[in-house]
């Protein structure tokens, strides 16, 4: 078992690394176009479709660097819900004329993408969703209220899963889910072979206010009467649900990559304090519970780095890996929350402060153990994994 990287692959964590740089010293809403131009959108998309081919473990070994010097988590937690949620989903069950047709715009970000499943009364329990895809002569027509959906109003795409609304066995109702590929407006050539909305149909509201995460830009989405053409389904009709679970895997497995490059740069810092502070003329380092907490802080960070690039790496075997990107998600995402914790507590009085950007750590990591899938629900995934 090979635990190092090679050069290629410490060259892509180094330009990705310097890219996160640039996105950080950008304007909050100039940072999607960066990673966008830099190429961090389309990394394992395959070269013939627009975009690099990584394979999963160098992707997230690039997420890692990016994380490591762009402190905006929500902007990142877009771009992963568009590559990881979107464009590898369509990577995988899209049919070539689906991916022609929005794989290279993804992958320069032409065209943003996001996830539209959660609903008022169907959030961890996705196979509650009420929002209908009803059957029209013309393909789908998708009705229902999604909530805190990422980078809604600036998203061209969304995949929405819905109830089937066509006819089962002996004309009963379906009971199935039906996984759309949805455009917010026509969109050209592509847009239109995709069974482009009309503008009209659907309605983004304002982002949220969330307390943390903020440059993720949450907000609802009304899919009112939207008609789209039989080229916006994704795999079969009432087979929803095994979609959706496979773009969670992705997700799950990829999407708190770069929380592995914020917790090493945070225990860089965190190291550097320890070891400057001083009490008394002794730096507060010398003191036992100090150190032991920053020890912690250390092997959350690697326990967080083990997990993600197994899941990564059993994707890239061809498994299914649902198991492993639940783990991965689990365990990165509760390690972040004590781990921005123990930074703070660090700081005494200090860290408390806005001004050091930890109470904001704090929040956006808190946010990280909500979003694809809550700890409580993950655990459920690995119970039934163990036959539980």
């Amino acid at each position: 078992m090979d635990f190092g990287w090679s050069p290629a692959q410490r060259a892509v964590y180094d330009r990705m690394r310097a890219l996160g740089a640039e996105a950080d010293a950008a304007a909050p809403d100039d940072r999607m176009r960066v990673l966008a131009r830099g190429g961090a959108l389309g990394l394992p998309i395959a070269r013939d479709l627009g975009g690099e081919g990584l394979d999963l473990v160098t992707t997230a070994l690039a997420y890692e660097g990016l994380g490591a010097t762009l402190r905006d988590g929500g902007v990142l937690l877009a771009a992963g819900a568009h590559l990881f949620g979107v464009a590898l989903l369509l990577a995988r069950v899209g049919t070539p004329a689906q991916q022609r047709a929005w794989l290279p715009r993804m992958a320069t970000g032409d065209c943003m993408a996001t996830v539209a499943a959660t609903e008022a009364g169907a959030g961890s329990d996705v196979a509650s969703v009420e929002a209908r895809a009803d059957r029209t002569a013309g393909g789908y027509r998708l009705t229902g209220e999604k909530r805190y959906v990422t980078w809604a109003d600036r998203a061209d795409v969304y995949f929405a899963v819905a109830r089937d609304g066509g006819a089962g066995p002996g004309g009963a109702p379906a009971r199935g889910l039906t996984a759309l590929l949805v455009p917010r407006a026509a969109a050209g050539a592509a847009g239109a072979a995709a069974g482009a909305a009309p503008a009209a149909r659907i309605r983004v509201g304002a982002p949220l206010a969330t307390a943390g995460l903020r440059g993720a830009r949450l907000a609802p989405v009304s899919f009112c009467g939207c008609d789209v053409g039989p080229d916006a389904l994704l795999g079969r009709a009432g087979a929803g649900l095994a979609v959706f679970q496979i773009a969670m895997t992705y997700e799950r497995a990829l999407i708190l990559a770069f929380r592995l490059g914020a917790m090493e740069r945070a225990l860089g810092e965190a190291v550097r304090f320890v070891r400057e502070r001083e009490i008394g003329g002794q730096a507060i380092a010398r003191h036992q519970a100090v150190a032991h907490r920053v020890a912690q802080m250390k092997l959350r960070l690697e326990t967080s780095r083990l997990l993600v690039y197994r899941a990564a790496w059993e994707l890239d075997q061809g498994g299914r890996g649902q198991a492993e990107a639940a783990l991965a998600k689990w365990h990165t995402a509760d390690a972040a929350v004590l781990f921005a914790l123990d930074d703070l507590r660090l700081r005494g009085g200090a860290g408390y402060l806005e001004e050091s950007g930890l109470p904001s750590a704090v929040d956006d990591a808190l946010g990280g153990s909500i979003h694809s899938g809550t700890s409580d629900v993950l655990a459920t995934v690995v119970a039934r994994w163990l036959g539980l």
